[in-house]
């Protein structure tokens, strides 16, 4: 019998599946071969300043000083493995009204701790590869998380407790405190059921009846090689340039509503390649290109609870671009609950944020 069974192996199911079995947790991973899986595709942007309207991230310094530590604890414990590494960015203005956006802004105190240098237009501090056309700043405190390298790092450790399988409806039961699942003619047993599931989380039966305010976008991402484009910033303007290493750069993301599916399009071709020369004047090779589908709720939350008339089901979910931000916060707080120490964030809790509303 198991402590917890975990349900997706992205972002929130294997941090969470490494701080449960740090916690003492006997755990078993059950994932479809993370099919679909958005975190296989993130561009692993952490940026305190977000969206048009430069507003801070929310709640950064809280999840962003669990995060760094937890990723740093990893990275020690995994050897010469790196998770997070902060990385200067440069955020350039798409517009003038953008441009005044942000100096009205920039005179909020929680804004201006995140502000570094301030450049203007054809500023000669800003590399003449990059296109500066309206000025910008250099945003402080933000950083590149490497989700290939860890979630591959995390199946690799837990592949002796993992198992690749879809869990639906018929498999999963529970008698008394205890959940059965049943795949393949074995059924594994577990006090408690976590649900990581990501996009999927959309049409999950068990949380059907919490009436989650899902909505479901593809992004397209893509990586491409410039000779030309120094690997020294970030370049962000609602869709950022990433530097990964010889030469090459990760660009995200498009976002489609209403496509349900995984597959890189022509049409999403068409829009990085625009998303890419809007940003940069300069040569570049497109190398390979991918998509992935992601939750993002109506109010741009992350949520966490126990399902009120089943005890034992838990869900994390709802991470949308900023899983690796949020996941490590989310993780620890489950592990405190469960223990008893306290209760879940109540701005975190989906019963009290992420009702729709009649």
């Amino acid at each position: 019998m198991h402590d917890c069974i975990i349900i997706g192996a992205g972002i929130a199911g294997m941090v969470s599946a490494r701080v449960l079995l740090d916690a003492g947790y006997d755990i078993l991973i059950i994932d479809n071969a993370r099919k679909g899986s958005a975190s296989m595709i993130a561009a692993g942007l952490i940026n305190p300043i977000t969206g048009k309207r430069f507003e801070p991230s929310w709640r950064y310094d809280d999840f962003m000083s669990i995060a760094r530590q937890f990723y740093s604890d990893c990275e020690h414990q995994d050897g010469a493995n790196v998770y997070y590494r902060p990385f200067p960015m440069l955020r350039v203005f798409a517009d003038e009204k953008e441009r005044d956006t942000f100096h009205r802004k920039n005179m909020s105190e929680s804004l201006q701790r995140y502000i570094g240098q301030q450049f203007g237009k054809d500023d000669i501090s800003v590399h003449p590869a990059i296109n500066n056309q309206f000025g910008g700043f250099r945003t402080l405190d933000a950083g590149i998380f490497e989700y290939v390298n860890f979630l591959d790092m995390m199946s690799e450790k837990f592949s002796s407790i993992s198992i690749n399988a879809f869990v639906d409806k018929h498999t999963l039961t529970k008698k008394g405190d205890l959940w059965s699942v049943t795949l393949g003619g074995n059924t594994y047993h577990s006090k408690y059921v976590l649900f990581c599931d990501g996009w999927q989380g959309s049409i999950n039966p068990f949380f059907a009846d919490i009436d989650l305010r899902y909505d479901i976008v593809k992004g397209e991402s893509c990586i491409i090689q410039s000779y030309e484009l120094p690997e020294t910033d970030i370049i962000s303007r609602g869709f950022a340039i990433l530097p990964i290493g010889n030469h090459m750069f990760r660009c995200a993301a498009t976002f489609q509503w209403n496509e349900f599916h995984t597959i890189p399009t022509a049409f999403g071709a068409e829009r990085l390649e625009n998303r890419i020369s809007s940003l940069i004047r300069c040569k570049y090779e497109v190398l390979e290109q991918s998509a992935g589908l992601r939750p993002t709720m109506f109010d741009h939350r992350p949520f966490m609870g126990e399902h009120p008339q089943c005890s034992g089901l838990l869900t994390i979910g709802g991470l949308g671009t900023k899983g690796a931000l949020y996941a490590p916060f989310m993780a620890l707080s489950l592990v405190k609950y469960l223990n008893g120490m306290e209760e879940i964030d109540p701005e975190l809790h989906f019963k009290a944020i992420h009702h729709k509303h009649n």
